[in-house]
């Protein structure tokens, strides 16, 4: 890997996996409806490339049923172990995982559906890891990517009453995710990433939560997110928080949002589906 290759800036540490488990809840209906619009249901085989602890694969392997199989491909040991014990739990023998990075990725087998979330915007080139996916994909398959489009954060309302510690929660995620290297506009380049990787125009969509009160479980997901930067913030530079300063950030959170009355917008989404011919 060069010193220009983006990584994947949160390792899978346990406090990792825990994050991924809050975003698993947080993003499950919008993964459910994008795989539902392309169509993924029962007696299916599908491909999840990136699958992290295995929320998107255990999603889909729910909608394919017994008849259908899921494999989820993720380059982190943890993750994949972490996958499979949730998998074990829930009783989806058909949803299965292996180690493996995308590009050097090879089976026998194809598939009737390719998905991933939140993946692309961790790779040096996403057009080509794609590509590189999309070739096990067989004739009249689907392919559905959801990418998040943080910048739009960055650039528009991010709450209402306007909450400053969102928008400095808001602005040491875009900076540590900008220095691991990460596309903050992933999901807003969805349609090029579909064209440089040869398939055809998608179709797409833009969603985001709209979330406060007392009992979000946005709170909780806002400050695993900033604890699990941290060593990337260091190792950047960026000393907006440390580890004493992170914990209880979302109880202030939900306490300056709760008593503005106010809400905040999540990291928009966009999922892209595309029919190959």
């Amino acid at each position: 890997m060069s010193e220009d290759t983006p990584h994947y800036l949160l390792d899978h540490t346990d406090r990792e996996l825990r994050r991924l488990d809050l975003q698993g809840e947080l993003y499950r209906d919008v993964t459910t409806r994008a795989l539902r619009d392309a169509g993924i249901g029962e007696g299916m085989q599908v491909l999840d490339i990136g699958s992290g602890s295995g929320d998107v694969s255990i999603t889909a392997g729910r909608l394919v049923g017994p008849t259908g199989s899921v494999l989820g491909i993720d380059r982190g040991a943890a993750a994949i172990r972490d996958a499979r014990a949730k998998a074990a739990a829930a009783g989806l023998e058909h949803v299965l995982f292996e180690q493996h990075e995308i590009d050097d990725f090879r089976t026998a087998s194809s598939f009737h559906a390719l998905i991933g979330r939140f993946v692309l915007m961790h790779q040096q080139d996403p057009g080509r890891a794609l590509r590189a996916a999309a070739r096990h994909v067989r004739p009249g398959g689907v392919i559905v990517m959801i990418e998040s489009h943080m910048e739009l954060l960055r650039t528009g309302g991010h709450s209402t009453p306007h909450s400053p510690l969102y928008e400095t929660i808001v602005d040491f995620k875009a900076r540590v995710v900008r220095a691991a290297g990460a596309d903050l506009e992933a999901g807003g380049r969805l349609r090029a990433t579909f064209r440089a990787a040869g398939l055809p125009e998608p179709t797409c969509r833009l969603e985001a939560h709209a979330e406060g009160g007392a009992d979000s479980r946005y709170y909780g997901y806002v400050e695993q997110s900033v604890l699990s930067m941290l060593g990337e913030a260091a190792r950047a530079g960026i000393d907006t928080f440390d580890e004493a300063s992170a914990k209880g950030i979302g109880d202030r959170l939900r306490d300056e949002v709760v008593a503005a009355g106010g809400s905040l917008i999540s990291w928009p989404v966009v999922y892209a589906i595309a029919r190959l011919p």
